[in-house]
């Protein structure tokens, strides 16, 4: 990965924290209380994922929450919640023709 593309996902991950105010989208606590806060994808971002919606779909900073720990993260994968994926998908692309 290009050091433009690092620089790309650092600046995004400190944009998720800060619209999330720095709380864990699963359990609401600090995202720093583990060590190393992270940005989960609410529709993992998987190959068939990645197929079915696109890359600006998936990594689209409103699929992305903000979260303490593996375990948290874990727990904001809704694609297997197909209309509540559905839902999430239909808005970023809502969001992207407004850009």
């Amino acid at each position: 990965m290009a050091e433009r593309d690092n620089f790309e996902i650092a600046e995004m991950k400190v944009k998720i924290f800060e619209r999330d105010n720095y709380r864990c989208g699963h359990c609401g606590l600090s995202i720093f209380r583990n060590g190393t806060p992270q940005c989960a994808h609410r529709i993992a971002k998987t190959e068939s994922n990645i197929k079915k919606y696109g890359k600006s779909v998936i990594h689209h900073e409103l699929n992305l929450v903000s979260t303490c720990s593996l375990y948290c993260n874990g727990h904001m994968n809704i694609g297997y919640r197909t209309a509540e994926a559905e839902e999430l998908a239909d808005k970023i692309r809502d969001a992207m023709l407004g850009e």
